[in-house]
């Protein structure tokens, strides 16, 4: 009598995983592959235009959504685990009615706002419109990624970058083909189209699903969480586009053009982190407290292959600018070792505020971010004047790291004072030395990117180091791929 083969069955939370990593890589992807495009059929003071958008919708955004689409929102899907329609739609009417009184507030004075945000008229009503949809989206697919149901929002999130990216290019080829004079709208009411077009409807079938519009309960849960990371949200934002936003006002839009195309190029490695650490995210919450579980040696594993991609990046930065763009952005090469350097301080910050969520020590969180954001706003204001705007990319280093390094003071002293049963999940030596070792690699750097075989040597050192670790990743890996608690 033959015996059955044991199928083999892949764990739903490693597939849900796999699925998230490939779309998120896939949808960045696509920006950078129409990045050449755009650079080629787009003048820097468009493209500078188009990051001038992106940064003051991401700034608004934050008070908008009032950070509910933060981590506390996986700690409310747990918390109201029979209730998730209902709660989903709650807090997705909360997040309307800031949006819509947002847009009250602008048409009471369009032209202040305007002259603020250096944006016209319907590209300010675009955004409102972005804020009042986006958020829905946002939710939807955090819930589909928190319940595993990786098939639906994979093939939504791939389509709709397809779909906003196609049209997109067709447009601004189309604009130009009848010297019609604002490109930069024509990209950004293409592309957005089809974004928000995605989000209305998610929007609406929300609202169907949970027909609760408002709940004490769900509210003041999720605004107690929430509402003291509204100014961390507030603050990483202003880490993050405060020096676009500068750049605009104190050069022109042509040098945003340049910073930010070499910033979002620098950047580059942050979908790496933002993949893996969405799986890692539901294991830590989960495994906190348990003092057999595997979370220091992922998460080191993590943090050193994430490290090794940043470095690779660097030192391969000159053939991605030429790749990518043409010669007026490769003056601008310079700046992506310290920009690469502060994007890695973003993944040691989220090691640390992960914890300190889990703890519902949020205040924590905003606090060390809000003094990291003046600061740099700060070193800005006086470095871009004497130094042009290249300099901003060091400020952002350097504030970068003071929010990492104030996160992992408070996150250690507040778990030792909660969690008095097991030890610091992560180890802290081994996270100093991976970070003073990318941050003085990457911008050595800077000394031999005249020197190709130099930079080609160690680009290929680099790479096999990051592939034996996403193999040592993937066997350290077992708890998750089972998904144990």
């Amino acid at each position: 009598m033959e015996k059955k083969k044991a199928k083999f069955s892949i764990p739903v939370g490693f597939k849900s995983a796999i699925v998230y990593l490939f779309a998120t890589v896939f949808t960045r992807g696509l920006a950078i592959i129409t990045t050449p495009i755009f650079t080629r059929i787009m003048t820097t003071d468009q493209i500078g235009m188009v990051n001038l958008y992106s940064s003051w919708y991401s700034m608004i955004t934050v008070v908008s959504t009032l950070a509910l689409t933060s981590g506390g929102f996986s700690i409310a899907l747990r918390e109201f685990e029979k209730e998730r329609n209902q709660y989903v739609s709650s807090i997705l009417s909360l997040t309307s009615i800031v949006a819509i009184g947002l847009a009250l507030l602008y048409f009471v004075a369009p032209s202040f706002w305007n002259n603020i945000t250096g944006l016209p008229t319907h590209l300010m009503i675009l955004l409102l419109i972005g804020l009042l949809v986006a958020p829905a989206r946002d939710f939807w697919l955090s819930r589909q990624r928190f319940e595993y149901r990786y098939k639906l929002s994979g093939a939504v999130t791939v389509v709709s970058a397809v779909a906003a990216s196609g049209l997109a290019v067709a447009a601004v080829l189309y604009a130009n083909s009848i010297d019609f004079g604002d490109i930069a709208s024509v990209r950004l009411f293409a592309n957005y189209s089809i974004v928000y077009g995605v989000a209305a409807v998610i929007w609406f079938s929300i609202f169907l699903k949970g027909r609760c519009f408002y709940s004490s309960k769900y509210w003041k849960f999720s605004l107690q969480l929430s509402l003291p990371l509204i100014g961390y949200s507030i603050a990483s934002q202003i880490l993050s586009v405060s020096d676009r936003l500068m750049i605009s006002k104190m050069v022109g839009n042509s040098a945003v053009g340049v910073y930010s195309t070499l910033y979002t190029v620098s950047s580059l490695s942050l979908m790496v982190w933002t993949a893996i650490n969405a799986s890692f995210a539901p294991y830590l919450y989960q495994n906190m407290e348990n003092p057999k579980s595997k979370i220091r040696n992922l998460s080191m594993t993590m943090l050193g292959m994430y490290s090794l991609v940043a470095i690779l990046l660097v030192y391969l930065a000159p053939e991605i600018v030429r790749i990518l763009a043409t010669e007026e952005y490769y003056k601008g090469i310079y700046i992506m070792p310290p920009i690469a350097g502060g994007v890695y301080f973003i993944a040691v910050s989220n090691l640390y505020s992960d914890i300190l969520v889990y703890l519902k020590k949020t205040k924590m969180i905003m606090i060390s971010s809000a003094i990291a954001a003046l600061l740099n706003v700060v070193l800005n204001y006086l470095m871009i004047n004497a130094y042009g705007y290249m300099a901003a990319a060091y400020t952002t280093l350097i504030s970068y790291i003071v929010m990492a390094l104030l996160l992992s003071i408070w996150a250690n002293r507040e778990f030792k004072k909660h969690i008095k049963e097991v030890d610091f999940v992560y180890d802290n030596k081994l996270i100093l030395a991976i970070s003073a070792m990318t941050l003085i690699i990457s911008l050595f750097a800077l000394s031999i990117y005249d020197y190709a075989i130099v930079r080609y040597a160690v680009a290929a050192v680099v790479f096999v180091a990051t592939v034996l670790y996403g193999v040592h990743y993937l066997k350290e890996n077992k708890d998750m791929r089972k998904g144990k608690t």
